[in-house]
């Protein structure tokens, strides 16, 4: 069939030896996955280059690729099963209890995911009145509440849009 039965590929990085008898390949993915490498391309290639009979393309491929082999897989009929309301009681007395549950090691949260109408009481709270494109923009950021739309509130004066820190009202003692 074949004269030289392996071929030395060199490529800008590596080197490799494709044995086109055994059909194998030194970086081991024709061995592997059944595909031919690029290496093995290379060697088919300077096959055809020398008048050397490859044949079929298709044959250089695992079978597990070939058409045929797809049919074989394919070719009997899977049946539906039926459903639950057919089939027979179960004769096992066990009765499966959920597991016991015991409270988490360390500190409980103290933040949550508040609901769309926790929002609106909030900005009625504030007596501010925020629109329903603020509400979506606070949920946008992956449902969670951020300071998206809320203005700061000062602890001293009271007044909106800064802190106790910058407020200029009433100078600290």
């Amino acid at each position: 069939m074949v004269d030289e039965v392996t071929y030395q590929v060199k490529s800008l990085k590596s080197q490799c030896v494709v044995n086109v008898e055994d059909r194998t390949c030194t970086c081991k993915r024709w061995d592997l996955t059944g595909m031919p490498c690029k290496h093995v391309v290379a060697a088919l290639y300077d096959m055809i280059e020398n008048n050397m009979l490859v044949g079929p393309l298709e044959k250089w491929v695992d079978e597990a690729y070939w058409l045929d082999t797809w049919k074989k897989v394919y070719n009997h009929q899977i049946r539906p099963i039926p459903g639950p309301d057919m089939w027979a009681p179960s004769k096992c007395p066990t009765i499966i209890t959920p597991p016991k549950h015991h409270t988490q090691i360390g500190r409980s949260k103290k933040s949550r995911k508040k609901a769309l109408g926790e929002i609106k009481k909030l900005a009625a709270s504030k007596k501010r009145k925020m629109k329903i494109e603020e509400v979506q923009e606070v949920f946008s950021a992956g449902g969670r509440l951020t300071r998206l739309g809320h203005e700061k509130s000062c602890g001293r004066c009271g007044g909106y849009g800064h802190n106790i820190r910058t407020c200029r009202e009433t100078s600290q003692p």
